[in-house]
């Protein structure tokens, strides 16, 4: 591999520019697919699934760490509420706003590659990705984690071919934020290091005094958040642990095959699979090492996580950071191709794909989703179930709610925002807490009673703790198959202020 292959201007050479690959066309096409998402993003009947509304429920105390992911999703939604409000388009409106920034940053590190045309469609391409679609509806870390490895990629493929100290510092900034969103960011300079065997110009770039400087500052910006786990029992890398779950009594030779089977569904039938023929059929573009480079930066991701499957489980989400460099790899091969049949599969494939999932967010009320849909239930009636416990708190006089479960306490901590009432998480004694909310507002059953409703419990965990059933209320909420759920009570509430039994 030499220097010149690797250079900006030999992937400029390669196209000749065309107006409508221009990159005010471009940015004025991801802008206002980004807007229209916006607007239907504010438009839409959804409400806070339970993994956002955790991510809420974090932001309202900035810290260095949380019980189960890294602190910049909480951030990130701490100053969108402060200058929008808590709502649901609120929390989330961040996704679209980062996804069209990823798209700018692929489709500038594919111009510098591949030339005009590639850049064009990878940004395009990448923004009507049905993972990318759906993704900017919802508030997930990957979103972040997703901008920030661009960033580091778009650095780390500049330093191959021009080592400096600028894309040096670039590398090390972009991968420690890019970490605080998800410590799956630590793949990239992983990956970088084994390609580098098998590359000798970027064994030669990190074997340069820039890299150390990188390692240094990724160091230095991630230590806040190692000190925060050091000091809280490594509770954020003890849940990552959990997630992995290696064990040779959970190898399932299926689970794997599911997740490359996903991942069609992930990035699009045309992409995924001009990916695996770059992988097994050796397809190439007119710069080979460049090719190279971008499978050695893309499919580790892949077969890793394909493995983590077999051995445990793998959801189809964490093969996401193979895509920054997968898709620039895939677009640059559908450009070169003879036929404009793969390009335009792939645009209307992923198009209506984004075009039905933008309608779903627009249309659908989650809350009366049935058959195939049934999963957005749990994005629906958390308002309607609120006003229910709420009602019923003021009818007993009841001032604290203590919830049981995560998941059903995130969702009402958020949807009982506005309430005066103090939600709680139950943690039975003399365990340890298994989540956010037991770490910092847990209840068991040496506190105090009165006053306090239990939600989310079963009759006979309720009566060991010596509470009775009170009220069923309505829940269209996903862990309530009957759509209804029973509230309990420690002793009859005192009877309402004024009522002293006077004639």
């Amino acid at each position: 591999m030499t220097q010149a292959v690797l250079s900006a201007e030999a992937g400029k050479s390669l196209e000749k520019p065309a107006t409508w690959t221009s990159w005010p066309v471009l940015v004025g096409l991801l802008g206002a697919l980004t807007l229209l998402r916006l607007i239907v993003l504010f438009a839409s009947p959804s409400e806070l699934g339970f993994d956002e509304a955790q991510y809420w429920a974090w932001s309202r105390e900035f810290a260095f760490g949380y019980f189960t992911k890294p602190p910049l999703i909480a951030w990130i939604i701490g100053i969108e509420t402060r200058l929008c409000g808590s709502g649901a388009a609120c929390v989330r409106a961040a996704s679209p706003l980062f996804h069209f920034g990823t798209a700018l940053v692929l489709a500038a590190l594919a111009r510098r590659l591949y030339g005009p045309r590639t850049g064009f469609w990878t940004g395009i391409f990448y923004g009507i990705m049905p993972a990318v679609a759906l993704s900017s509806f919802l508030m997930t870390t990957d979103v972040f984690l997703l901008f920030f490895w661009s960033l580091a990629l778009y650095t780390l493929i500049a330093h191959v071919e021009r080592p400096s100290l600028a894309a040096a510092i670039g590398f090390g900034l972009a991968t420690g934020i890019g970490l605080y969103a998800k410590y799956a960011m630590i793949y990239l300079p992983l990956m970088a290091i084994i390609a580098a065997f098998a590359l000798p110009e970027l064994r030669r770039a990190l074997l340069r005094r820039e890299a150390a400087l990188a390692l240094l500052i990724i160091l230095a910006v991630i230590a806040p958040n190692l000190w925060w786990n050091a000091t809280n029992g490594f509770a954020t890398f003890e849940h990552t642990g959990d997630n992995i779950g290696w064990s040779l009594s959970r190898i399932n030779p299926v689970r794997g095959f599911e997740f490359l089977g996903a991942q069609f569904g992930v990035a699009g039938p045309i992409l995924f699979g001009v990916m695996i023929a770059a992988l097994f059929r050796r397809a190439e573009t007119e710069r080979p090492e460049i090719d190279r480079l971008l499978l050695w930066l893309s499919w580790p991701v892949l077969l890793a996580i394909t493995l983590q499957g077999f051995l445990s489980r793998a959801n189809a989400n964490w093969g996401a950071t193979a895509y920054p460099a997968g898709i620039i790899l895939a677009t640059a091969l559908i450009v070169r191709y003879r036929r404009q049949a793969p390009l335009v599969a792939n645009l209307a494939i992923c198009g209506v794909v984004s075009i039905a999932i933008m309608l779903g967010a627009a249309l659908v009320d989650p809350k009366t989703a049935e058959g195939p849909l049934k999963q957005l239930r749990q994005l629906g009636g958390w308002s309607e179930t609120a006003s229910g416990l709420s009602a019923l708190a003021r009818e007993r006089n009841a001032n604290t709610i203590v919830i049981r479960g995560r998941a059903l306490t995130a969702g009402m901590i958020h949807a009982l925002r506005d309430a005066p009432l103090t939600v709680l998480a139950y943690r039975p004694s003399g365990t340890s807490p298994a989540d956010q909310f037991q770490l910092q507002t847990p209840w068991s059953e040496s506190d105090a009673t009165e006053g306090v409703l239990l939600f989310g419990f079963n009759d006979e965990t309720a009566a060991r703790l010596g509470a009775t059933p009170v009220a069923t209320i309505d829940a269209p909420i996903y862990s309530a198959r009957s759509g209804t759920m029973t509230v309990y009570g420690f002793d009859e509430p005192p009877p309402p202020s004024g009522a002293n039994g006077a004639p």
